[in-house]
């Protein structure tokens, strides 16, 4: 086995790993959504009290849910997309047009992982009204979340140029 060969088998383990821990943080986020919002019905209609701080918490993990899974679909390839002029494309046109949309993209994820992290900075000494946790937490998944896209962006445009199974 070359050089190359080793190189590209961790690589392609290095986003692996990324992708194993964006779904089990994204599975935690849904189990903590559940069970939060369980907690807030069950609190309204059987102790006529609503924790205030449930409704604003699954919502932090709704939006970092979103943010992850995100990441995950660019790597699986599966985001709503229109495909129907690919038919009068050739193949090698058809490659380069997703090469070209995959520098736009990382571009656009580098961007939101840049200003989000501005975002984060800007927002870290304020609290969320209902939890007090800090509002940097909420618009750190815009800046996890872009570096993440940027990162299966860059998995899928190499399998995509190198011709490998994705």
């Amino acid at each position: 086995m070359g050089k190359e060969q080793v190189d590209e088998k961790h690589e392609i383990k290095f986003f692996e790993i990324i992708y194993k821990l964006s779904e089990f943080v994204s599975a935690l986020c849904l189990c903590g959504q559940v069970i939060i919002i369980s907690i807030a019905v069950i609190g309204r209609y059987i102790f006529s009290y609503t924790p205030t701080w449930s409704e604003e918490i699954a919502r932090v993990l709704m939006v970092w849910m979103s943010f992850l899974t995100a990441s995950m679909a660019i790597k699986d390839n599966s985001h709503v997309r229109i495909s129907v002029f690919d038919k009068f494309f050739g193949e090698k046109a058809l490659k380069i047009r997703d090469i070209i949309f995959s520098i736009c993209n990382i571009a656009f994820s580098l961007i939101l992982f840049w200003e989000g992290s501005k975002l984060v900075i800007q927002t870290s000494r304020t609290k969320l009204p209902g939890s007090g946790i800090s509002s940097g937490i909420l618009y750190a998944s815009i800046c996890v979340g872009g570096l993440l896209m940027a990162i299966m962006l860059v998995y899928r445009m190499g399998a995509k140029v190198c011709q490998r199974k994705q």
